[in-house]
């Protein structure tokens, strides 16, 4: 397997990437690190002597800043089959369905159980795009990371917030407070920042907005999201809103896919937009249909989704059957859409796209 340097090198080589000082030093230092912490004698300090170093990295920045990336260099580099890479949230949905599994067998001490089972099978976890939205992950992470630290579980997480800013202004945030410090106390964290934003960089002259809805837009759309995640395999991501599950089945590289009934034909609300909006960069609405009068759902969610995405600065890459003045030209929602044409036409804007910042 290719070390850090080697394999950070091979894609500035191949011209994947472009040179940037401050990833240049933080793969620099992540390989100190990551040598550091596959070396016999740091094992046996920690093992034998309980001797205190790095229980984990917390690597946050701006994104686009190539955190991701960085993670997915430092898990390839590792000689080991028991590691993994997972995106946090689906990790947690997990770890309740355990805990719920483990307490209708009246287990005692279940997080404890759990911990257990996973440092059997873990030394390497790696968490991409940690983020915490929900009372019931934010209650139990201070104690479940300090299990998992304690059996020797190395935890690399990626965000794009700075720890002392997770879960800021959540329900009951002073429960949240000892795993923040955790976090500042037991991991190495490493800011990744960058004034450029490579995601936005390919952004840059592409069309976020077709009119028609055939083959040739499909293939449009299909360059757009492969360029944008450079290929990446698509992977499934769980966001939680009090308690329901959204399942979004096509995401990669903070970008995310999803047809128009996914979004608008199903029974959510401004706060599960809101929700969507805030866990990825990019979000590409396809297959969006003419509304008749009778669609005043999913015309009332549309307008609500957008009205979600805007507010939160999102960009959209939207296939549609016509112009946004097309979609919902009748009904009794006719005045309240009229705002969502507005912000459509704003959203595929040169000035609104080269405004992101995220």
């Amino acid at each position: 397997m290719p070390n850090i340097l080697t394999s950070y090198k091979d894609l500035l080589d191949k011209d994947i990437i472009q040179f940037d000082e401050n990833q240049n030093v933080t793969v620099q230092l992540l390989s100190k690190l990551f040598h550091s912490e596959t070396n016999l004698l740091t094992k046996i300090k920690k093992l034998i002597f309980k001797e205190r170093v790095s229980k984990g990295i917390y690597l946050w920045g701006n994104a686009g800043s190539g955190k991701t990336m960085i993670m997915d260099i430092c898990y390839d580099s590792l000689k080991t089959n028991r590691k993994k890479r997972i995106h946090f949230q689906e990790f947690m949905i997990d770890i309740h369905d355990s805990l719920h599994l483990i307490r209708n067998n009246k287990t005692d001490k279940p997080l404890i159980k759990v911990a257990e089972i996973i440092s059997k099978e873990i030394d390497y976890l790696f968490f991409d795009e940690f983020q915490v939205n929900d009372i019931a992950d934010a209650s139990i992470l201070a104690r479940l990371f300090n299990l998992l630290f304690n059996s020797n579980v190395f935890i690399f997480s990626t965000s794009n917030i700075m720890p002392n800013n997770l879960y800021k202004d959540g329900l009951q945030r002073d429960r949240f407070i000892p795993f923040i410090k955790l976090i500042e106390k037991d991991c190495i964290n490493i800011e990744l920042s960058t004034k450029k934003d490579y995601r936005k960089k390919r952004l840059k002259n592409i069309n976020n907005y077709f009119s028609s809805l055939n083959d040739k837009t499909e293939k449009e759309i299909e360059k757009i999201f492969f360029d944008l995640t450079r290929g990446a395999n698509l992977e499934k991501k769980s966001i939680i809103v009090k308690g329901r599950e959204i399942t979004v089945s096509k995401h990669a590289k903070g970008c995310a896919r999803f047809n128009f009934d996914d979004l608008c034909g199903k029974a959510y609300g401004s706060e599960d937009y809101i929700n969507i909006a805030k866990s990825f960069d990019i979000i590409f609405i396809e297959n969006i249909p003419k509304l008749s009068p009778e669609k005043k759902n999913e015309v009332k969610r549309f307008i609500m989704l957008i009205d979600a995405l805007y507010d939160n600065s999102k960009i959209t890459v939207i296939s549609a059957a016509g112009e946004p003045e097309d979609i919902y030209q009748k009904g009794d929602l006719e005045f309240d859409y009229k705002r969502c044409v507005s912000r459509l036409h704003e959203m595929r804007s040169k000035e609104y796209v080269e405004s992101y910042k995220n």
